[in-house]
């Protein structure tokens, strides 16, 4: 079975939820400047999502926030606003993975191909995806963003937060890692689909998971853990499908 999800124990009691950041911090304006944020048209409704930049005209995100269309923001801080820094660009083409579950969510990985470039600025950057040399063992301090909720229960928030996890340990071969116990710490419905971020090699900010969801009751729940897609293992699926060599190089405009 691939090894599809990764879990992460909170490195402190502030946190996220399987999809949506409570209790964290705000994080300093564009300071995550990979991080995007997604409009997506559903049949009869629009929904938020994560997902981050990981070529001009490539976004990662989750498998279900899949939509009949999306609009990606890159560049915000406070996404309900027209921030000069802000880049909006509809997406060409939406790729998830041919064994995605939307039952179990297994394989929730997803590949955005954008209509254009964006255009790589200050507020607006590509985020590095892991590589071999790469190790994230137990007791790696990482990072997870988003415009979720910021209580329970309560609204999304319109700046980014974040808050600082740690890998616990290894579990088994279906969940390559584990996580501890949460208290009121999680992540809901509008992180889903962003990164989290461990620092690679040379401590190169790394997107190592994708959040994908949270396996608990409700947000005061402590005891369930959340899910996060384990990048690592899809590595070949991405290269794949956005055209990229063994050696890293991108061999065709996706």
């Amino acid at each position: 079975m691939t090894k599809s999800f990764i879990f992460f124990s909170m490195l402190y009691l502030s946190g996220v939820s399987g999809v949506n950041i409570i209790d964290g911090t705000v994080a300093v304006p564009h300071s995550r400047p990979y991080i995007a944020f997604l409009i997506i048209t559903k049949e009869r409704q629009l929904e938020m999502c994560g997902g981050f930049l990981i070529y001009p005209n490539v976004i990662l995100t989750a498998a279900h926030c899949k939509g009949k269309a999306i609009t990606v923001i890159l560049g915000a801080h406070y996404h309900s606003k027209n921030e000069k820094s802000q880049q909006r660009i509809p997406v060409q083409k939406m790729i998830t993975h041919e064994a995605y579950n939307d039952m179990t969510l297994e394989n929730d990985i997803m590949i955005l191909k954008l209509q254009f470039n964006a255009t790589i600025t200050k507020e607006v950057k590509t985020i590095r995806l892991p590589s071999e040399d790469d190790h994230f063992g137990p007791g790696t301090t990482c990072l997870v963003a988003g415009w979720g909720l910021t209580s329970f229960p309560g609204n999304s928030s319109n700046v980014l937060r974040e808050v600082a996890v740690k890998i616990k340990e290894h579990c088994n071969s279906h969940f390559p890692v584990c996580k501890e116990q949460m208290t009121k710490i999680d992540f809901f419905k509008h992180d889903s689909g962003g990164p989290l971020v461990c620092p690679g090699r040379n401590n190169i900010p790394t997107a190592v998971g994708i959040v994908s969801y949270m396996n608990r009751e409700n947000c005061e729940d402590s005891h369930g853990s959340d899910m996060y897609v384990n990048v690592p293992a899809y590595l070949k699926w991405i290269k794949s499908k956005i055209g990229v060599s063994c050696s890293g190089h991108r061999s065709t405009d996706p």
